[in-house]
């Protein structure tokens, strides 16, 4: 896996929780905090974590590789 890789997987990743975010916004306001805006905000949160930290290792291998 190279570098490319993992900054296309962390993009993928944000996006994701872009979308479950958008879906936990459509749910509240369509029928209030049920099972489905729950679980849309555990995976929009689960999916900005893990991009985040994706990104803090994809900024440390490309600076070890730099120098």
């Amino acid at each position: 896996m190279n570098l490319k890789n993992i900054l296309i997987q962390i993009i993928v990743k944000l996006a994701f929780a872009v979308l479950f975010i958008y879906f936990a916004v459509d749910s509240v306001n369509t029928s209030g905090w049920g099972f489905l805006t729950w679980i849309s905000i555990f995976f929009a949160t689960n999916n900005i974590a893990t991009g985040i930290q994706m990104l803090i290792a994809y900024f440390k291998i490309k600076n070890s590789l730099d120098k």
